[in-house]
């Protein structure tokens, strides 16, 4: 990602118009501990003010970053059918009639 902001941090509106995502969704992500943040609200307060570093979002992106790999995929197995049986079989049991 593009630090677009320079060198301050991104409040979680902010942020979410950048990755098109809401708000909630960024609060939601910093509370699991995905993406780093900085809480400056006052200690007594019971309302979290977060701040994104643009530190914080490298880190977001390189750990979401897809994995380049130059080894050729394995071939995909084909499903067995569960519990498939024959009732039309090409051949009766037993033989020939």
């Amino acid at each position: 990602m593009r630090d677009t902001t320079g060198s301050r941090g991104m409040t979680p509106n902010e942020l979410s118009r950048l990755l098109r995502i809401s708000p909630d969704r960024v609060r939601a992500m910093i509370a699991r501990g995905e993406l780093g943040a900085l809480n400056l609200a006052p200690p007594r307060s019971s309302k979290p003010r977060y701040v994104v570093l643009p530190a914080h979002l490298e880190e977001f992106a390189r750990r979401r970053r897809a994995a380049t790999t130059t080894a050729k995929p394995s071939p995909r197995r084909k499903r067995q059918p569960v519990g498939w049986v024959d009732y039309y079989p090409d051949e009766p049991e037993g033989g020939s009639r």
